[in-house]
């Protein structure tokens, strides 16, 4: 983009009168690319000349390098104004729209640029992005291929691609895609870990431990190779060292950080004014998910909750609206709730700094739709990972990461950047939002056989691994007419699953599929497992809680990272944390015994069922007095001069 522009910048028809001097002299900086000095030179020459659409263009362009895509975008349109359809102007205008993350407009724009016969496969590129940022990805695939075929050896397209099969549950396709980059780029550490996750959602795990060993190669490298890695969320289900995975999150942090200067630290006289004996302190969230979605579902009665006379609470939401209730019932419980799609990363930076947010709560991670590179500019002086991502950010610009005593025990402190800050039992906030299970479903209705125990592992397919696999497969084939339960993630797992399971001993019609449902019609199928048995080195989450609420028992195998130990703190504030095991062994034997012991399972399963509403997982009042005081903790070291430290429970 850049070389098209200044080439035709500087070979453009004879430009006349009074802007030529300016327009000349911002071209020569635009080659050294001395963009400030462009920029104050283009505006020179629109001032003197300003009906001259290629004025206008060059100043666009220069605004869009120094990051002010709101200014490149009024200058974009003024030049339609002045030449109507004008290829350069219309990809400026497009590309600043993307950068605002005004994705509907972003598409318009691309669809004129290519309607007037414009199909450059790097802005085709941008316009399938955009798509996918608006979750249409059968309508960015057509854009891609038409791309790919002008363009067939552009690994971007290729990968783009592999990222809008999978949104359509379409993972085989997704894999050939991602093959082709890595014919392309065979040394793509992204392909690869995408590639191997792509995989995973199908449980083809025939080449899983070459692409591990790949993978540890490549993490283990310096870190100028590990600038590349940009999928360290794919990494966490891998039986990788957490060591790896932490250095893969810093790589992913750093990419966030370039181009994204700090903003000026707050002076002494604001450091004194926000710390003023009596000041509420302001606590900001910011996430993509403040819609229908787990972490929105999570967190809304700890915002309705929280203490106003302790926090003012303020929501920022960079995602869609959707209009679900679950939206407008964090709209009405925050003091403030900002939408900020709209706005650039160093606008929305700038705006929570302007709002004086002192605790900015981050939601994100490393996950979809995250906006890393608004909190790579310090807009609040306390920045905390919580909750979204199940691991260290890497961030050298997040402060506290939230855990618990057992997600995040001190003695692995060595494999997080930022200081670990414990909740007393769990960091995960549940509430009682969850739909009661209907007693009168039967297991007919739930798609299971009415005689047999039912292994539930409901658990998304990239998290199952072989050992896991090896694991259920033995105790179907030690207790007559069981079955395992999965979850149907996507229509083309079956054959794999299947034949997995024979390879095994076991089989393939015991393995039993669970379609998509209603919220209130899954816990009701859900109370029909008999056990739910969860995955590692990637556990259960949200699913684990879903279980419980259900009345069904986890047994869970824990490891190092966080990833691998939610389950098992949930389970402790469940009241049942014997339930977490160290080993294989000892996790098979656990499910055994209870299969083999009637009572005993039942005995977990009224405590579950008959206790429900008073166990410290589900009640949320308890949680956010123990948030409000961990964070009370954060905020009195800040006002009192010191550096963020591990808060311990």
């Amino acid at each position: 983009m850049n070389a098209v522009i200044e080439s035709r910048g500087a070979s453009a028809t004879e430009a006349t009168g009074r802007g030529r001097r300016h327009w000349e002299q911002g071209v020569a900086q635009m080659q050294q690319r001395d963009w400030l000095g462009a920029t104050r030179s283009f505006k020179r020459a629109v001032r003197a000349e300003p009906a001259d659409a290629l004025y206008w263009i060059n100043l666009a362009n220069v605004y869009r390098h120094v990051g002010e895509p709101a200014r490149a975008l009024a200058a974009a349109e003024r030049a339609l104004a002045l030449e109507a359809g004008q290829p350069l102007a219309r990809r400026l205008q497009a590309e600043a729209l993307a950068a605002l993350h005004r994705y509907d407009d972003a598409v318009a724009a691309f669809e004129k640029l290519e309607a007037g016969g414009t199909r450059e496969p790097d802005a085709m590129l941008q316009h399938g992005a955009m798509l996918q940022a608006l979750r249409r990805p059968r309508e960015a695939i057509d854009v891609l291929m038409q791309a790919a075929a002008i363009e067939p050896t552009m690994m971007q397209l290729h990968a783009m691609m592999a990222t809008a099969f999978r949104d359509m549950a379409m993972q085989n396709e997704a894999i050939e895609c991602l093959k082709t980059v890595l014919a392309l780029d065979p040394g793509n550490v992204q392909a690869m870990a995408h590639l191997s996750y792509e995989k995973r959602h199908v449980c083809d795990w025939e080449s899983l431990p070459a692409d591990v060993q790949a993978l540890e190669q490549v993490l283990a490298t310096t870190p100028a190779g590990l600038a590349r890695v940009t999928s360290a969320f794919s990494l966490l289900s891998l039986p990788l060292d957490p060591a790896l995975q932490l250095a893969a999150a810093r790589a992913e942090a750093l990419v966030s950080a370039v181009g994204a200067p700090e903003l000026p630290p707050l002076t002494d006289a604001e450091r004194a004014a926000r710390g003023a004996p009596g000041r509420r302190p302001r606590l900001a969230m910011l996430s993509y998910d403040l819609h229908e979605h787990p972490v929105a579902q999570l967190i809304v009665e700890l915002i309705e909750r929280l203490d106003r006379t302790r926090f003012e609470v303020v929501l920022y939401s960079t995602g869609r609206d959707d209009g679900s209730a679950i939206r407008q019932r964090l709209k009405g419980a925050a003091d403030s709730f900002i939408d900020l799609r709209g706005s650039s990363d160093a606008e929305a930076a700038r705006r929570i700094r302007a709002d004086g947010i002192d605790i900015l709560v981050d939601l994100q991670g490393h996950t979809r739709g995250h906006r890393n590179a608004v909190l790579a500019r310090r807009p609040a002086p306390l920045q905390v990972a919580y909750l979204g991502y199940p691991g260290s950010t890497g961030a050298p610009y997040i402060d506290y990461l939230v855990g618990d005593p057992f997600t995040t025990p001190v003695q692995l402190a060595h494999l997080y950047t930022e200081r670990l800050a414990q909740l007393p039992l769990t960091f995960q906030p549940n509430g009682r939002w969850r739909p009661l299970p209907d007693a009168g479903m039967t297991r007919a209705q739930a798609g299971l056989p009415d005689e047999g125990a039912v292994l539930c592992a409901f658990n998304h397919t990239y998290k199952i691994l072989p050992e896991a696999f090896d694991a259920w497969c033995g105790v179907l084939r030690e207790v007559p007419g069981s079955v395992l339960w999965l979850k149907e993630t996507n229509g083309q797992l079956h054959d794999n699953v299947r034949r997995a399971a024979e390879e095994r001993g076991v089989a393939g019609d015991r393995i039993v599929f669970a379609k998509a449902v209603s919220y209130a019609e899954h816990f009701s199928r859900l109370a029909q497992a008999d056990i739910f048995v969860d995955t590692w080195p990637y556990n259960a989450h949200t699913t684990a809680a879903d279980a419980l609420w259900a009345g069904v028992p986890v047994v869970t195998l824990y490891g190092n990272g966080f990833a691998s130990r939610v389950a098992a703190s949930v389970l402790n504030a469940a009241g049942i944390p014997e339930l977490a095991f160290g080993n294989v062994a000892e996790y098979t034997g656990a499910i055994l015994t209870l299969l083999r012991e009637p009572s005993l399972l039942a005995g977990y399963r009224e405590h579950l069922a008959t206790r429900r509403m008073e166990l410290p997982l589900f009640d949320s009042e308890r949680y956010t007095r123990e948030f409000e005081d961990l964070f009370g903790r954060i905020w009195q070291r800040w006002v009192g001069g010191l550096p963020p430290e591990h808060l311990l429970a």
